[in-house]
């Protein structure tokens, strides 16, 4: 799953678990889905980060 995908599934879950009267059970299911998708998008961000940093620091020693 890319990364825009996963943030329009963590939104999705977030109204449901704000917006809809749903069983306890249910909304932990949802936050744990929440709590994966997270940790997903920022060792995305974090991937990202260091290539960037490894693209900086190369043209700098050009």
């Amino acid at each position: 799953m890319k990364f825009g995908e996963k943030l329009e599934k963590l939104d999705g879950i977030l109204v449901k678990l704000e917006q809809e009267k749903i069983p306890l059970e249910d909304a932990l299911s949802l936050f744990e889905s929440g709590v994966a998708l997270i940790k997903d998008c920022r060792l995305v961000l974090k991937e990202v980060e260091q290539k960037i940093s490894l693209l900086i620091n190369d043209d700098k020693e050009e």
